[in-house]
């Protein structure tokens, strides 16, 4: 019997206190001596000049997450957490605000539930959480939480990981949620559905974890993006005398999965390395989304952000695909004095290609900064210039950010 909308996802948060019953009722006392209160907080400013639109977007925005999480008893824990975004300027287009002359900045302003799960740790060397949580898997390419952006991505889900296997992490997810960055109140702000997510690796040594994978997603609001994908990721790092190289190397088969109205078969491959000497690191990598002329590899659940260049031109794969040749160099130090006690600095470089057809995509420059105060605070600012092709104009992003976490 299939649930009627939202039942699914809200069984999974209804079904919270009941878990949490037993608990609560055990030792109230001690479930929250042992607790720990959560606070993070960002204000960040972000400018986007892109080509094609009348004005600029100039977005101040304030995010602040309150919470609490239990201590544990019998092994349960009971965590919650509220989201609120506030804009302090709104001269941009968060998505719903109707400012469509000026660029989007997809963080719009509200207040929401962010996490409210159930951990149960009573099995050895295993885990189940239960209800609306975040969840980041291997390098987040294809589930991933957003962090980057105000709202993070959540999931109404059950997940259970396991490492009762020597040297074998197991994580299995049944999502029936997936509440996304564009906030509860925008059409696309919400997947409902029933979706299986399934990730097991094998530590072979620090040179070499073997990753395999499963990924199906039944998205009900968004048929074209329900996809079945399969696939497999190496990644580990050696050290020659005083030189640090890693790597990761990903594959993956894209499938049309259940309400899927389209026929798919489409390649995703993932190459990158990484030489670090003390602080000083340089790497590069390649990555290919394919697309049969109508649709492109999705990875609708992934962190986006942190692949094909910080400006999001390619958040959707075009539908020829898109190649993407990358390289990086980057300094990172800890300082031991002072206020200041850590610096991290890196610059990019992309080169951006169909992968159907011969054709450029353009290239873009990313250059970061962030300066740590403490063990609780960091100041950090990225620009990106985009330099289009065709179909996709050009444009600047800057952001300047204030991050404290308690």
């Amino acid at each position: 019997m299939t649930l009627p909308k939202n039942a699914r996802a809200l069984s999974l948060i209804l079904a919270l206190p009941v878990l949490a019953q037993p608990a609560l009722a055990s030792d109230a006392a001690s479930l929250l001596k042992d607790g720990k209160f959560i606070l993070d907080f960002r204000y960040r400013l972000e400018d986007v000049d892109q080509a094609g639109l009348a004005q600029d977007a100039h977005a101040q925005t304030a995010r602040a997450r309150t919470g609490f999480q239990t201590g544990k008893i019998n092994g349960f824990s009971l965590l919650a957490e509220a989201e609120t975004i506030a804009h302090v300027s709104s001269a941009f287009n968060d998505g719903l605000n109707g400012k469509t002359r000026r660029p989007l900045v997809a963080d719009p302003e509200g207040m929401e539930l962010n996490r409210l799960q159930v951990d149960y740790t009573g099995i050895a060397k295993t885990a189940i959480t239960l209800g609306r949580q975040r969840l980041n898997l291997d390098n987040q390419r294809f589930i991933g939480a957003v962090g980057f952006r105000q709202n993070e991505q959540t999931l109404d889900a059950l997940k259970i990981s396991t490492q009762a296997i020597n040297k074998l992490d197991l994580t299995y997810a049944y999502v029936a949620q997936v509440n996304r960055v564009f906030g509860h109140k925008s059409p696309q702000g919400e997947f409902e559905g029933d979706s299986h997510l399934l990730n097991a690796g094998l530590t072979l040594s620090p040179a070499a974890k073997i990753t395999g994978y499963a990924y199906l997603l039944d998205l009900e609001e968004q048929p074209l993006l329900s996809t079945a994908t399969y696939g497999g990721r190496v990644a580990g790092k050696y050290t020659l005398d005083k030189v640090t190289l890693t790597y990761a190397a990903d594959y993956a088969r894209q499938s049309d999965y259940q309400t899927n109205p389209r026929n798919l078969s489409l390649d995703y491959l993932g190459l990158e390395l990484t030489a670090t000497y003390g602080g000083l690191s340089f790497g590069g990598g390649y990555e290919s989304l394919e697309g049969d002329g109508v649709r492109g590899f999705a990875t609708p659940l992934a962190t986006l952000h942190r692949f094909q260049g910080y400006a999001d031109v390619f958040l959707t794969t075009p539908a020829n695909g898109i190649n993407d040749a990358y390289g990086r160099v980057g300094y990172e130090t800890k300082l031991a004095a002072g206020p200041i006690t850590g610096l991290s600095a890196a610059l990019w470089y992309h080169d951006f290609e169909a992968e159907r057809i011969d054709r450029s995509f353009g290239s873009e420059i990313d250059v970061e900064a962030a300066v740590k105060l403490g063990p609780k605070v960091t100041v950090s600012a990225k620009y990106a210039d985009y330099n289009g092709d065709g179909a996709f104009p050009d444009r600047q992003k800057f952001w300047l950010a204030f991050d404290y976490s308690y």
